[in-house]
């Protein structure tokens, strides 16, 4: 199950992956509409990630009446230099979440569950949307500006390395 990870100790807060992000689904710099985010505590400036877990939780998919959100293979192709990528290597074959937008009634039944409130309503077009790991080439990963040490990694589990044979 890849996913993408914000790490809260290394991001800065840019926002950069959002704004890759909603340029990549929606042809506009709106990070509104993007598919992850990070938050900042204004008290502490601690700054909490939030992605989708894709198979690794899919409670959205369960909580569909409709079985508007699917479950299908996808290879990764991991751009950027991250810790860890030498393990993964350049792809990584897995299954995601994807919401089919024609079998959508907006129900909410999936805003509901999901534990990182990164699936919700899409403004303009009144239905779910989620991440899709942009199709198998993540813009958030390809985009991170924290040229040290990258804020945005590709989690990979161990049913996953499986795939990889």
């Amino acid at each position: 199950m890849p996913h993408v990870m914000i790490s809260s100790k290394k991001c800065t807060g840019c926002h950069m992956c959002e704004l890759a992000c909603s340029a990549q689904h929606e042809g506009a710099y709106r990070p509104s509409v993007a598919r992850l985010f990070s938050a900042c505590n204004p008290t502490t400036g601690v700054i909490k990630g939030h992605t989708c877990l894709q198979t690794a939780c899919a409670k959205c998919q369960e909580a569909c009446p409709n079985d508007a959100i699917v479950t299908t293979e996808i290879t990764v192709k991991v751009k950027g230099d991250f810790p860890g990528k030498e393990k993964i290597g350049d792809t990584v074959k897995g299954y995601v979440l994807i919401v089919d937008e024609d079998a959508c009634t907006n129900c909410g039944e999936c805003y509901d569950v999901c534990p990182t409130d990164v699936i919700h309503e899409h403004p303009d077009r009144e239905v779910a949307f989620k991440c899709d790991l942009c199709g198998g080439e993540p813009q958030c990963i390809a985009f991170c500006q924290n040229p040290h040490v990258l804020a945005v990694d590709l989690k990979v589990d161990k049913m996953d390395k499986q795939l990889q044979a």
